[in-house]
Formats: C-alpha cells, sequence, structure tokens
C-alpha cells in the first residue's frame, strides 16, 4: 500500500476512496443521500418499519440484534428535528421519501446506547431499503 498524491489509499489498482468524496452527500457513517427514492404509498411507513427490522443485522454488525422490537416509524416530514436534520442535508424530496425507523434491540441492554438504534428507510424500484443508520 502507499500514499498518492491526492491523499487516496492505493492498493493494487483499486482506489479507496473516502465516503465523503464521492457523489452525493453524506448522511451518517459515510452513507450517502438516496437517489431514486420513491414516492411512499399509504402503507409505506409500515413497510419500511419491516425492512428495518429485517435488516437490522446487516445495519449493526456487532451488536446482537436478535429479538429486535419496532419502537416507531415516522415519515421524515413528521419525524421531529430527525427529519429536520435529513432534510438538510439531503434536501426535501429526501425527507418526503424517508421514514425515519427507531428500533430497540433487547439483548444489549443495559447498554442505552447499543441497545436503540435509528434508521432512514426509503423505497426504491427493487423495494425498502436502509439507507443510513443514523444511530
Amino acid at each position: 500500500m502507499r500514499l498518492a498524491k491526492t491523499g487516496a489509499l492505493l492498493l493494487g489498482t483499486l482506489m479507496l476512496i473516502p465516503a465523503a468524496s464521492v457523489a452525493g452527500k453524506a448522511r451518517a457513517y459515510g452513507v450517502h443521500c438516496p437517489v431514486g427514492a420513491l414516492v411512499l404509498p399509504v402503507n409505506g411507513v409500515d413497510q419500511a418499519g419491516k425492512a428495518a427490522l429485517g435488516a437490522a443485522g446487516s445495519a449493526y454488525p456487532g451488536l446482537n440484534t436478535k429479538g429486535a422490537k419496532l419502537v416507531s416509524a415516522k415519515r421524515a416530514t413528521v419525524a421531529g428535528p430527525r427529519g429536520v436534520e435529513l432534510g438538510g442535508e439531503c434536501g426535501a424530496k429526501a425527507r418526503a421519501r424517508t421514514v425515519v425507523v427507531e428500533l430497540r434491540f433487547p439483548r444489549m441492554v443495559p447498554s442505552a446506547s447499543l441497545s436503540e438504534g435509528i434508521v432512514d428507510v426509503a423505497r426504491f424500484a427493487w423495494g425498502y431499503r436502509v439507507w443510513a443508520v443514523v444511530h
């Protein structure tokens, strides 16, 4: 490995680029705004909650997410400060097409921080997907 003049790490011919420098704005943990997100249908909040529960293990590697519980799922437009932050970072269109989902991981109690998760979920052509791990 060697450091190129640009500051990116070169590994053979593969160049690793910091997530914040690629196209799109960084949301949280190097995740980008949901380009291609579709309008949420009437049952979109429920579907987003189910998707978040299904993706908990991959969204939170290293945590015991078995038995994860859905605490709340709200359209970002009514999700308070988290929704406002999302709108500021990714725009009104992304905010209108995203659901902020709060999860609880009972097996990580008594840690208040590790037992809680917050993800942003949107609907895409291939289904609902967690596009940002906020907490």
